[in-house]
């Protein structure tokens, strides 16, 4: 049972095919171009990759082979399916979709019939995989970070070798199932099959005499440690990416650990706005602004100091959305590509009590053009109007009362129109 307190085999040697002339499967390459172990963890991988290519990138004048070389293995091994068939089968394996020419029928036959195959199941069953959800703020996304998961999790009794004590016999009652078969009665000629926990074992299938049980897990054959983990967020990474650490899940005996899969959570941020590799933030800025040119900084998530302002003269409309090239998010995969930062422009309108002033309206009227000249008409078919601010949705709400109003009405009328017909028959 996993406890969180965070801050956040395969067939190697010659294939099967029966031929003694059969080339070895390489199943290590790849680890070796970036440098890790077999065992190594998928932020061990993650970690690696990163330092080499910053090295030998081709824009940092590193050597294109080498890059392409790490960027395969970073694929391959950083997926867990295809590091699986690759660990297996090797390159040639991925490229005949898993096969790898060195599988035998049994494999085939797994695959077609969920396991029974040729021979029954290989190896042990794997244990669950445990999903931890990870919140990352959107600087860290856009820096990358290390964070410690600190987890509480079952390891095999080091003393016992996962047995639970000496001594250890098969439970008679239930043959070793850890479960027995029961019948029940539900009605007349019919019966239930029902499966159920033994109880003179616990549904361990084992029995173990108290004074024969292991002193340090006290017959559970495993014991609850603590264990950190380092989880590495890498540039650009996004709120639906998977970190996984393989084989940190609980252990039992008999069974492969499951995985640790860290989930990111990206937190909201109160100036910018995540679309992709893309960036938005929104700026307001007043109508003197908007007509005569504006200049403003922003602070980028790295602690750089932008400083906005237009390439050339121009008037910005409300809702005008303008575009900082190459200032978004690191595109996950390529670090050194980057999304655009985007500012969506509001315009402050002068308020009413500004307009009132009489200085403020002939100061706007000296500067802004003219308005159109207005048609002449007669007096007489002029009459002026006023204009009220209104709530849009509130009118709505007045036009359908009246609407319904005036349906009870009608249906009012022809309710006393009919009552009137009867009475004068």
């Amino acid at each position: 049972m996993f406890n969180f307190f965070g801050d956040g085999g395969g067939f190697g040697g010659h294939g099967h095919g029966g031929d003694s002339d059969d080339e070895p499967v390489d199943t290590e390459s790849l680890y070796k171009t970036l440098g890790v172990s077999k065992t190594a963890t998928s932020a061990e991988i993650k970690k690696a990759y990163r330092r080499k290519a910053m090295s030998e990138h081709p824009d940092k004048g590193g050597d294109v082979e080498k890059f392409k070389e790490l960027t395969k293995a970073n694929e391959i091994l950083g997926n867990e399916e295809k590091r699986a068939k690759y660990d297996k089968y090797g390159e040639k394996g991925l490229e005949q979709g898993g096969g790898g020419g060195g599988g035998d029928a049994g494999d085939i036959f797994s695959q077609f019939f969920g396991g029974g195959g040729r021979g029954g199941p290989r190896g042990p069953r794997k244990g669950k995989d445990v999903p931890f959800r990870l919140q990352v703020t959107l600087g860290e996304l856009y820096n990358g970070a290390s964070k410690k998961l600190r987890l509480s999790k079952n390891m095999i009794c080091a003393k016992c070798e996962g047995k639970g004590g000496k001594n250890v016999s098969k439970c008679g009652s239930c043959r070793g199932q850890g479960v027995k078969v029961m019948l029940r009665q539900i009605g007349p000629g019919m019966v239930q099959q029902m499966q159920v926990q033994c109880d003179a074992c616990d549904g361990q299938g084992e029995i173990i005499k108290a004074g024969d049980k292991c002193g340090a897990c006290n017959g559970q054959k495993v014991n609850k440690v603590k264990k950190t983990l380092e989880v590495f967020i890498e540039k650009g990474m996004t709120k639906d990416s998977k970190i996984t650490f393989r084989n940190e899940s609980d252990q039992a005996p008999g069974i492969v650990p499951g995985d640790v899969i860290v989930m990111l959570e990206e937190m909201p941020h109160p100036v910018f706005r995540r679309e992709g590799p893309h960036l938005f933030i929104k700026k307001r800025i007043s109508l003197l602004e908007a007509l005569t040119g504006y200049e403003f900084p922003v602070t980028h998530l790295d602690g750089r100091i932008l400083l906005i302002k237009p390439s050339s003269p121009s008037v910005v409309h409300p809702g005008s959305v303008k575009c900082v090239r190459d200032e978004g998010m690191p595109k996950s995969g390529n670090q050194f590509s980057r999304g655009n930062l985007y500012i969506q422009f509001e315009i402050i309108m002068p308020t009413s009590a500004d307009i009132a002033r009489g200085s403020v309206a002939r100061t706007l009227k000296a500067t802004l053009p003219a308005p159109e000249q207005k048609s002449s008409m007669d007096d007489e078919d002029i009459e002026e109007c006023e204009l009220e601010e209104v709530d849009l949705d509130t009118e709505r709400r007045r036009w359908a009362d009246e609407k319904r109003q005036a349906r009870q009405g009608d249906s009012d009328d022809e309710e006393g129109g009919g009552a009137q017909q009867c009475r004068t028959q």
